[in-house]
């Protein structure tokens, strides 16, 4: 049997800011208060943002001298982000205060000008995440302190506001390292983990813009979060909410080859388009896998206290000769006909902000469980694995002996020709 291992790679995957001028209150000698946004490499077609896909708009709170100045006001551009308007019309520079600018875009800031010392008057209260992938969306944050309008209106620079990614990517690949095994997968589900949290500003500027050059496939970019410029959710460890992807029939043949299972739009299966239509957008948590030795069958529905686990539909095939016959190889897993069925594979998750997450699932080796068999134990100490590799242990029986043993006599019987023989010697 071969085994369904995940490995994961942390990804960066940031979202810068786009620049552009608007306007504030005060003052109208053409000191407006505009706007300059930068936005990273987008992953799931044009619903996630980088450097290469600004988001065509935000919306943005300001704060001076402790009172409220700007309360939600939309800003958009039509151009890709090279100029922004805002849609409530043109704000200016107070003459000498300054401006705190809190901005996001797939959310609702919820506005407190009188937030305790040290914490930011900005927050997103109990923001919720689809289970429908194609309804998620990516939250971006950006903060921009102490901002002044210059001497004249040509040194007065746009407000520069980069964006952060508050979730988490999550994206799955496959690889078959067994020649015998031939196999076909058609969704992926994550269970048991957290839909909702709430989320605090960072009271420091968002500025230090991460681009691709940062994060070159190497895996050794590392974020800090205790900078000042990340915000930060609540703690979050345990949910029972779903989140299943459904993809066009994937083939993994035993080639050790990695192929993309939630991209996959082009037909292509080699791992490089960042672009993926089924990418996972999901909140940072730290959860606790599911022991198929506590809970054998933890079903397919989400229950939190049963820990969080993969869902993999798929379908195995033992291949007896060059290549797959499913007319006469036989189905190892799988539903009637070859239809694929869901196995259950134990995951712990950490995933932090901003970053991109790769969980490659390996058969090959031995592995995976069934969720909610038909005829399950009453009272299994230990699930058996969906696939149980053959394995060999040879003896070789001894020669026995008979007995008694068997005589066979030597006689050679005398004729004239040998006594002939003799005599001539």
């Amino acid at each position: 049997m071969k085994k369904f291992l995940f490995g994961t790679a942390g990804l960066l995957l940031i979202a810068a800011s786009c620049s552009k001028n608007e306007v504030v209150e005060v003052n109208r000698d053409g000191d407006e208060i505009s706007f300059n946004v930068v936005a990273g490499n987008a992953t799931k077609a044009a619903d996630i943002y980088c450097n290469n896909n600004k988001p065509s708009g935000f919306t943005v709170y300001a704060e001076s001298d402790g009172k409220t100045y700007i309360n939600g006001d939309r800003i958009v551009s039509t151009d890709g982000g090279n100029t922004w308007v805002n849609e409530s019309g043109t704000r200016f520079w107070p003459n000498e205060s300054k401006v705190d600018f809190y901005a996001v875009e797939n959310g609702t800031i919820t506005w407190n000008p009188d937030a305790a010392e040290g914490t930011a008057p900005a927050s997103i209260a109990n923001f919720e995440v689809s289970t429908a992938v194609a309804s998620q969306k990516d939250l971006l944050y950006s903060v921009k302190m102490d901002q002044t309008k210059g001497e004249t209106a040509e040194t007065t620079s746009p407000v520069t506001l980069n964006f952060r990614h508050a979730l988490s990517q999550i994206v799955f690949n496959a690889k078959n390292t067994n020649a015998n095994l031939y196999v076909e997968i058609s969704g992926v589900s994550v269970v048991n983990v957290g839909n909702k949290n709430t989320f605090a500003f960072p009271t420091d500027d968002t500025d230090n813009n991460m681009v691709d050059a940062d994060h070159d496939g190497s895996f050794n970019y590392t974020i800090d979060y205790t900078d000042g410029s990340w915000g930060k959710w609540n703690a979050l460890t345990s949910g029972s909410t779903v989140y299943p992807v459904d993809f066009e029939t994937v083939k993994v043949e035993g080639t050790n080859t990695v192929v993309d299972l939630t991209a996959n739009v082009t037909g292509d299966n080699t791992v490089k388009n960042e672009f993926n239509k089924n990418a996972l957008l999901l909140l940072p948590q730290t959860t606790t896998a599911w022991d198929p030795e506590t809970v054998p069958y933890p079903g397919t529905v989400g229950k939190a206290e049963n820990g969080s686990y993969f869902l993999v539909n798929c379908a195995i095939w033992n291949v007896a000769g060059d290549s797959i016959n499913k007319d006469t190889d036989v189905l190892l897993w799988g539903g009637e006909n070859g239809a694929p069925k869901q196995a259950a594979i134990p995951a712990a998750f950490t995933w932090e902000q901003g970053k991109k997450y790769i969980y490659t699932f390996i058969f090959g080796e031995g592995g995976g469980y069934d969720p909610d068999p038909e005829d399950p134990d009453p009272d299994p100490e230990d699930p058996d694995p969906v696939l149980i590799p053959i394995t060999f242990e040879v003896t070789v029986d001894d020669f026995v002996e008979v007995k008694p043993s068997i005589d066979v006599p030597m006689e050679v019987e005398v004729t004239e020709s040998t006594e002939d023989a003799g005599q001539g010697e």
